[in-house]
């Protein structure tokens, strides 16, 4: 197949996002270093979920500087890196595993490795009727949840299209492990404790003040993903919705302890809400609201504890601190957005059984074809708009549950 229809990204100010005939490439590509290189299989998009990467892509478009993100020898990009595809050679549904490359581990890539991302950077994404994907990045839904042959249920649809977000924060879950061993380990060991003893210390300590700031949709998955790993973790959500609203009364109905600051409040007032909610001071801070309001409040206001980890998650933001104080306490700040193919493997795993389709609303195809830029200032910037906002491509491939 040469063409398809859907939605693609051109450097225009006025028009960055066009729903329309588009070509398809189909390059050969790498999962990861050491594997060999193989041409995409032709894809049925099922559904596709809207991440604020489209939004900030769209946005780059109107300021010609999608350049980089074109897939070679183009200049355009089919966006989307969020959804459910049907393999029809294989007769089966697949969730596309989005990173790839010439690189060993593609969470941490080196200076002379490469990456790609369907949808994001360097490959067209799943945003279109069909597509081509690398054969062996296809990943299978568990046949406890859709055995073969049957159609995928609507609810298992909205479920999955959180797969790449939660693959993020498991990762971000695994970085933070390492990074408490390593920073924190020998504060147990000065205790007497064994290198093993204090590293499991570090990190059980660690987890048991966290504080989540941002509430959209990988702030939400973050106090999940930690939550359903660290039982006893106590953690603190702050958003700018009124208390009680979908996305905290979601979370506040499925796991109990997740608590909710809101920030309409000065900086200081959050800190000393956060601290006392918490009761102490955070050891683990996550930045997933995209404003420097976040890292104001870790460090300006003193809330990070001693030792403590910043995990920045959030794209644009500048991280500042008091280089006096930040030395002294001991802070740690990280910053990594990246996952692995296990991380994907495992979010396909939890969220088949997870209510997180209740966060889940469904547009109409036709919506986005009539006007795709109107159609992505509702999803991204309406008072009203869901969490996670779906579409479905193929209806008949799509079960009413």
């Amino acid at each position: 197949m040469d063409r398809t229809e859907g939605t693609y990204l051109v450097n225009h100010e006025q028009r960055p996002l066009r729903f329309g005939e588009v070509n398809l490439i189909n390059p050969p590509r790498r999962e990861r270093r050491g594997l060999p290189a193989l041409e995409g299989v032709l894809c049925q998009t099922v559904c596709t979920g809207f991440c604020g990467t489209d939004w900030e892509l769209m946005k780059m478009g109107s300021q010609r500087r999608l350049d980089d993100k074109f897939p070679e020898g183009q200049q355009r990009l089919i966006n989307g890196h969020e959804g459910v595809v049907r393999v029809p050679a294989e007769d089966r549904y697949a969730v596309v595993l989005i990173r790839g490359g010439d690189s060993w581990d593609p969470s941490r890539f080196e200076a002379n490795e490469s990456y790609f991302e369907y949808g994001c950077d360097g490959a067209d994404g799943l945003m279109s009727h069909h597509g081509y994907y690398h054969p062996k990045m296809l990943l299978p839904i568990p046949e406890e949840y859709l055995p073969p042959g049957e159609l995928l249920g609507r609810r298992l649809a909205a479920r999955l299209v959180f797969a790449d977000p939660m693959a993020c924060m498991l990762f971000q879950c695994e970085r933070i492990e390492d990074l408490l061993m390593g920073h924190n380990w020998r504060l147990y060991a000065a205790r007497g404790m064994n290198r093993e003893a204090a590293m499991d210390s570090a990190v059980t300590d660690g987890f048991s003040r966290v504080v989540i700031y941002g509430l959209g949709s990988t702030g939400s998955l973050g106090a999940i993903a930690i939550r359903e790993k660290y039982p006893d973790a106590h953690i603190v959500t702050v958003g700018r919705s009124d208390p009680g609203g979908e996305k905290d009364g979601f979370l506040a109905r499925h796991w109990d302890g997740i608590e909710y600051i809101q920030t309409r409040m000065s900086t200081e007032q959050t800190a000393r809400a956060i601290e006392e909610a918490l009761g102490g001071k955070p050891r683990v801070f996550i930045g997933a609201s995209g404003n420097s309001i976040e890292a104001e409040v870790a460090f300006n206001c003193g809330l990070l504890d001693n030792n403590g980890i910043y995990a920045s998650f959030s794209l644009g933001p500048r991280i500042c601190y008091d280089s006096m104080p930040f030395g002294f306490k001991n802070h740690l700040i990280f910053g990594a957005i990246n996952f692995r193919r296990d991380h994907m493997e495992a979010a396909i795993e939890m969220l088949c059984s997870l209510p997180m389709d209740e966060l889940v609303r469904e547009r109409l195809l036709e919506d986005l074809q009539a006007d795709p830029i109107d159609f992505y200032r509702q999803v991204y910037r309406a008072p009203d708009r869901a969490l996670k906002t779906i579409v479905v491509w193929e209806q008949a491939l799509v079960d009413s549950d």
